[in-house]
């Protein structure tokens, strides 16, 4: 297969960290007809087009041939290579997806289209009753508020997103702008924790629900860290985002289903999450893994750390108790709900049963064209117009879940790491937390302590750096009063000697110290006689 060449190519440019993940590709098995996919996406998706015919539109030219040699025996996929604008104005797709947004649709050949120019050029080439799937990133989203400085990659070479006057500022203006169009608004979900690789997607109706406030604290507290240095986890922050009806404003992503007006067979669910897919009945919010609805309440991570800080102790002790002396001890404080009535729901398997619903990683492509196994990170760098990868590195893929949640860590080592790293240091041990939270469980921990995991962010890194300066100081006191106490001692046994020799010198020290020569002399001239009778 042979990339077709629109125009506005780049003949040495290649896209990195395209939009990815699980989520996405159901969301995009849900395209029908003729489908046009426009900007980087992972090959995985393409794949997960039930679709016949697929037009991929990349504009870098070493993508567009690693595309066409991948799909070199697929019959009905077309990969065209060019700036958005060089496409045909004609409808003939069905489906049009873009959920890498569309700040990555020109090229250094032609002049940038502002948003709204981009989004009439996908919606000319759209049929009448046809789809669009369309994602805008968020630029004062949670992943933005909390990313940590650093030095602008070659792919940043156009302006800064916020200061095009015709990018919808929110989710409201960006539903509005495509009823404005013409199209009915058939689904929009929030997009956690990244823009390319979100693991929660959840639309806003969900998010204002208070039954599900419980549950989705749970799913993004597990939904991963963002890519790139962050200056603390976001993750906490989401929770109170969520409780303070601000997830959606603040979320890094919207994914918007849009259509222009016509008969849609194929319903969308509510939400999009590694637990399955969120649909509310007339039975309540179920998950099309779960066989009931999902039961009101709060997660148990929260609610433990929420005795925590008001030093309930006794409530505690109470929870973690209930949860290490039942059978969800294996599971994570925040993969379990807690119920009303002090029961304990899991939302997520044990560590050792496979989660319902897991799809099966997919390849990627690396910069040359060849797909890379399953699990292996891309290579560092971007590469310039120039072909030259950058200075700066690849950050670690948006979406990756923390260590704590893949390395295999205890629960309470994952709930000890928590109320050091969330505000409660100064109340819990700096070392042996998970050894305390075991034996006030009534369960004393008979392994080894493990080692805290290495920070990730900045504020960890702040954290441990204040730790470990605080038992510094610590030791430097004790080292300081060992020190004067060896000083005081020597200078009383230096005092003691001295006024013992002034008193052997005097006439009644003289005396004593013959006598007492004499007792010596005695006490041997006896046990030598003892022995000999002996």
């Amino acid at each position: 297969m042979t990339p077709l060449l629109l125009g506005g190519e780049m003949p040495h440019w290649s896209d990195h960290s395209p939009a990815r993940g699980a989520l996405l590709r159901e969301l995009v098995a849900t395209a029908h007809g003729h489908v046009l996919v426009v900007g980087p996406h992972d090959p995985g998706l393409v794949d997960a087009i039930p679709a016949r015919h697929v037009t991929v539109l990349v504009r870098g030219v070493p993508d567009a041939n690693a595309l066409a040699s991948r799909w070199a025996g697929r019959s009905g996929v077309q990969v065209c290579c060019g700036s958005l604008e060089k496409l045909a104005a004609v409808p003939a797709y069905d489906t049009v997806v873009a959920l890498d947004g569309l700040d990555r649709t020109g090229s250094t050949e032609t002049a940038d289209l502002p948003w709204a120019a981009a989004v009439a050029q996908l919606l000319a080439v759209l049929r009448p009753g046809g789809r669009l799937l369309l994602s805008l990133a968020n630029p004062v989203g949670l992943h933005r508020l909390y990313a940590g400085a650093g030095v602008p990659d070659d792919a940043q070479w156009s302006g800064y997103p916020a200061v095009d006057p015709t990018r919808p500022a929110g989710l409201e203006p960006l539903r509005a702008h495509l009823r404005s169009a013409g199209l009915d608004v058939l689904r929009d979900w929030s997009a956690y924790p990244s823009p390319q690789s979100p693991t929660v997607l959840v639309n806003e109706d969900a998010l204002s629900e208070p039954a599900l406030h419980g549950y989705l604290t749970s799913a993004l507290r597990r939904a991963g860290l963002p890519g790139g240095p962050l200056i603390a986890d976001p993750r906490p922050l989401a929770a109170d985002l969520l409780r303070q009806g601000l997830a959606t404003a603040l979320a890094p992503a919207w994914i918007v289903a849009a259509a222009y007006p016509g008969h849609h067979p194929s319903p969308l669910p509510d939400g999009f999450l590694t637990d399955g897919q969120l649909v509310r009945t007339s039975a309540g919010w179920t998950l099309s893994a779960a066989s009931g609805p999902i039961p009101a309440g709060a997660c148990l991570h929260d609610a433990l750390l929420a005795a925590a800080r008001i030093g309930d102790q006794p409530e505690f002790r109470s929870l973690l108790t209930t949860w290490q002396s039942g059978p969800h001890a294996t599971i994570p404080a925040d993969a379990l709900l807690l119920t009303p009535d002090g029961a304990l729901h899991p939302l997520a398997p044990p560590p050792d049963s496979p989660a319902p619903n897991s799809p099966a990683p997919s390849s990627t492509l690396s910069p040359s064209g060849t797909p890379s196994a399953p699990g292996t990170p891309s290579a560092p760098g971007t590469h310039s117009p120039s072909g030259a990868p950058s200075a700066s590195g690849t950050p670690s893929p948006p979406g990756t879940p923390s260590a704590s949640a893949a390395d295999g860590t205890l629960p309470l080592h994952r709930l000890a790491a928590a109320l050091q790293d969330e505000g409660l240091a100064h109340l819990w041990p700096a070392e042996g937390t998970a050894e305390l939270l075991a034996a006030m469980s009534g369960h004393p921990d008979s392994t080894p302590p493990a080692a805290r995991p290495t920070p990730t962010t900045l504020r960890e890194l702040t954290a441990a750096h204040d730790r470990l300066a605080q038992r510094l100081a610590e030791a430097q006191t004790q080292l300081t009063w060992y020190e004067q106490r060896t000083a005081t001692l020597q200078s009383d046994l230096s005092r003691a000697h001295k006024i013992i020799t002034v008193l052997k010198a005097t006439a009644g020290g003289r005396a004593a110290t013959a006598v007492l020569g004499g007792v010596r002399r005695g006490k041997r001239l006896a046990t030598s006689a003892l022995r000999r009778f002996r």
